[in-house]
């Protein structure tokens, strides 16, 4: 590999890339990853993960690492508007499935943790700057560390770098997307006894909120609503828990909680890109694309699109070839129905007495409500929720 940093440089150290290095160093690639923070650090996230994410932490051998970190285990999310409420739980063939509720910092460094230990090279305080690109093909990556800048080489560059990705937008590859326009608000709170094994999501007009346990009584308050100024004079704190009271069913669920975080947000919460690999390079995690959180699939789509990147990876590698070639294919077949699922449910959060209606059918019909479960949970296909005699067992009167 005369002239090259590694065979393949990743850049973004969250579970996406994290997952991807961890992942291609372990089929014995030259892997460095690019991360610009140093960890551990914090990173605005509902940190309420799926089932389907336990299952693919378990292929990726880091399922122990996670678990040590003593995550809560939620048995699923109660889904609450002022006047109706359904119980999304996760059944199963084997019995009951859970879900895994972990701040932040204590996944994503058990994440970059696992993948030093499968022989990646983790440099962190690096910023990428921008893909650098000969005769139409990346050949490496712009960066800036302590030492000052750097031209980094590599056969294949992946971009994990998130919403804000510095590759793909020195690539041109950035779409605008006027709507939907939402800020997501986050703030973790000790002292919430209420929630017990089971999260909860409330739905307001325009606005939602999550409660999802942690670990250790903290609970993750996640508000997700549209995008707005702050008044001036008014502190992000006080932002966050104005627009909170605008969703009763949270304050009686938090109770006398308190605070314990500062609040972090993110915004606008939509990400489109115009291609999602070229000669040299890829895209996963965020930086491939990102939809609205409210049925909380991001870390499930890192971690499932880095089995896919790697995979694109390898055979792009095996064969010398020019492109990761089939890999907006595969994410295609493994994405397109839940998205096209979550705008269905944004639909319906669009129009509260339908997103009730919906809520009172589930909560008397379990088949119906158990394939959606899996559906939402990420360990069952999606497809069947798009089906008409699906829809008419879920809707009808």
């Amino acid at each position: 590999m005369s002239g090259l940093d590694a065979e393949v440089l990743v850049v973004g150290g969250g579970p996406a890339g994290a997952a991807t290095a961890a992942l291609l160093a372990q089929r014995g690639r030259e892997v460095m990853l690019l991360e610009k923070a140093s960890f551990p650090r914090e990173k605005p996230c509902a940190e309420y993960l799926s089932p389907g994410v336990v299952d693919v932490l378990g292929r990726l051998g880091a399922l122990d690492a996670v678990t040590a970190a003593r995550p809560a285990r939620p048995l699923g999310m109660r889904l609450c508007t002022p006047r109706a409420s359904a119980l999304i739980s996760y059944p199963d063939t084997g019995g009951p499935r859970r879900a895994l509720g972990i701040p932040r910092p204590l996944l994503d460094g058990a994440l970059l943790d696992h993948a030093r230990g499968c022989g990646a090279h983790v440099r962190e305080r690096v910023r990428a700057l921008g893909a650098d690109v000969e005769g139409g093909r990346v050949v490496g990556v712009r960066a800036l560390s302590a030492a000052g800048p750097e031209l980094l080489r590599a056969r294949v560059v992946v971009a994990a770098d998130g919403l804000r990705s510095a590759i793909a937008r020195s690539l041109g590859l950035e779409m605008l997307v006027r709507r939907p326009r939402r800020l997501g608000l986050v703030a973790r709170y000790a002292g919430a006894h209420r929630l017990g094994d089971y999260g909860e999501m409330h739905v307001g007009p325009g606005l939602y909120c999550g409660l999802a346990p942690v670990g250790d009584g903290l609970v993750n308050v996640g508000l997700v609503g549209p995008l707005e100024v702050q008044p001036r004079g008014e502190t992000i704190g006080q932002f966050f828990e104005r627009r909170l009271r605008a969703l009763p069913g949270v304050a009686r669920a938090l109770g006398a909680a308190r605070r314990v975080t500062p609040v972090r947000g993110v915004g606008p919460l939509v990400r489109r890109v115009r291609r999602v690999a070229g000669p040299g390079y890829l895209l996963v995690g965020d930086a491939a694309g990102f939809l609205d959180p409210f049925t909380g699939e991001g870390v499930y789509r890192a971690l499932r699109g880095a089995e896919l990147a790697t995979a694109a990876v390898e055979r792009t590698l095996g064969r010398g070839a020019a492109e990761p070639r089939g890999y907006a294919r595969a994410r295609q077949a493994a994405f397109a129905d839940k998205e096209y699922l979550c705008l269905l449910v944004q639909l319906f959060l669009a129009a509260p007495p339908a997103f009730e209606y919906v809520l009172a059918r589930l909560t008397g019909r379990p088949h119906t409500a158990a394939i959606l479960s899996g559906a939402l949970g990420d360990y069952r296909p999606a497809a069947p929720t798009l089906r008409p005699a699906y829809l008419w067992a879920l809707l009808r009167p």
